[in-house]
This record gives structure tokens, sequence and C-alpha cells, in this order.
């Protein structure tokens, strides 16, 4: 199964801390290790063979022509730009609409820097097989947390063990369309997991605070709430959980870079 991936790249209102921190107009553009993170997605994404074209939403034209790593993507033509929304979910329902329906759409985001061409194929393939509308992926937060120990990363606690959010997301047919439209009615906590899970239900939330809430218990409410079947894909490589928001953050990555360099 080929995806279309696309890569949200937008900006939040009034610009972004990181960006600041490191001279850029936009937070997709913050170097790693000499590198903007967004030309290493870009790469990861070229490079997997579960990928056939790629969209970026959020950044024009003009700032990609601007940038000497970016400026290859717009000249080879191969490159679709999708003007983004008011939030992410809205941008993500927007670009499934102008997008080929028929073909499964692959979500990542431009902060998400180690990410590799087989993270990708595996979290594709998985997908493809999950019999499910939308996938998410899912990694140990314990793993993550060992691998990343100098940088707090939201973890959502359940009852058999807390997990971090990739950014990463399938979907994969007609129907899910309404998961993006049913987020976008809870995505300004997503920092804030029990707040998401509020939205499910007084009882929901007070179950999951007790942590007695399974993930498929979850995944299921979601499915029920969507009117479309959601998936966890459970990925093992600890950078599937690590994105970059900070300038600590950004130097973790640098350091995890480096060292899976060396090896």
């Amino acid at each position: 199964m080929n995806f279309t991936a696309l890569v949200l790249a937008g900006s939040r209102p009034g610009g972004d801390a990181l960006a600041r921190a490191t001279g850029v107009s936009h937070k997709a553009l913050a170097p790693l290790a000499g590198i903007a993170m967004l030309a290493r997605v870009l790469t990861t994404l070229r490079r997997a063979r579960t990928v056939e074209r790629i969209a970026v939403c959020g950044i024009d034209r003009e700032v990609l022509a601007a940038h000497t790593e970016l400026r290859p993507c717009l000249d080879g033509g191969d490159l679709t730009l999708i003007a983004s929304r008011a939030t992410p979910s809205a941008s993500v329902l927007s670009a499934m609409q102008q997008l080929q329906p028929s073909t499964p759409l692959l979500v990542v985001t431009a902060d998400h820097p180690l990410l590799t061409p087989a993270l990708i194929d595996d979290f594709c393939a998985r997908s493809a097989e999950s019999g499910a509308d939308v996938t998410v992926g899912l990694v140990g937060a314990d793993l993550v947390r060992r691998t990343f120990p100098t940088v707090r990363r939201t973890a959502l606690p359940f009852r058999d063990g807390a997990y971090c959010g990739c950014n990463l997301y399938a979907f994969l047919t007609p129907a899910a369309q309404r998961a993006p439209a049913a987020w976008m009615q809870v995505e300004r906590h997503r920092k804030r997991p029990w707040r998401m899970v509020g939205a499910l239900g007084v009882g929901v939330t007070l179950r999951f605070l007790l942590r007695r809430l399974t993930v498929d218990d979850v995944v299921q409410l979601v499915s029920d709430r969507m009117g479309a079947r959601v998936r966890p894909i459970f990925l093992s490589q600890p950078e599937a959980g690590f994105d970059v928001d900070t300038c600590a953050q950004l130097a973790a990555a640098e350091a995890f870079l480096r060292a899976r360099e060396r090896h």
C-alpha cells in the first residue's frame, strides 16, 4: 500500500519560542546538527518505500525557496504545498479533502527529525494490515524516558502501562475523515491527557485518573465516539516518541543523533 505523506509544518499564532531561539522564521526550519528539521523529515519520507507522494502543510513556497536545503524539493516539482488552517486537525481534514482521497494518508510533523525510513515503513505496513480506518503510533513511556532522561515527555497513563504519542497517524479509509473533525473538539488539551479523555464523559475521566482504563478501552471509546475504527500501532523505537519543541529537546535530539550515527 502506497501512502501520501502529509507533513504538518505550521507555526503557532504569535510565533514559536524555538524558532526565535534558533533565529529562523518557522520552528520547522530550526537546525538539528546543521540541517533543518523539515529537511530531515522530507529526506526520511523520500527514502521510505511506503511513501509515494509528499505534501507539506503550513509553510509558504517563498520560505522554502529561500532555504538552500529545501529549494531542491521545490525544483523537483513533486512536493505539494497546502495552506494551514486554524488547528492541526483542521489542516489534516482540509488536506484529506484536497489530496487524492483513494490513497491512504500518513500524517507526521516537521518537528520529528529523528524518524527513519525503516520506522516509517514499519508503521505504514502495520497500519495497512490493521483493518482500521485510523491508526495512531504509541511507544512505551519508560523506553522514551530511559533514552532521553534529561527532558520531560507527555505520557498517557493506562492500567496496562504508560505510553507516549508518536505524532504518527494513518488515515486509511473514507471513514477516516470523521477522525479529524472529532479531534478538533479536544486538541487544545493535547498536553493534558485527562482533559482529552474528559471529552468522553465524567465517568471515563474518573476511570482514567484512577488508571482503570487500558489502551484498548480508550481506543474502543474513541472509535465509538468518532464512528471510525481506531487502532494503536505500538512501536519499539524510542525516537518515535520524541519530537522537538524546546532548545533542551533540540540538544537531546542532537546527542541521540550523534550516538546513532556512530553506531
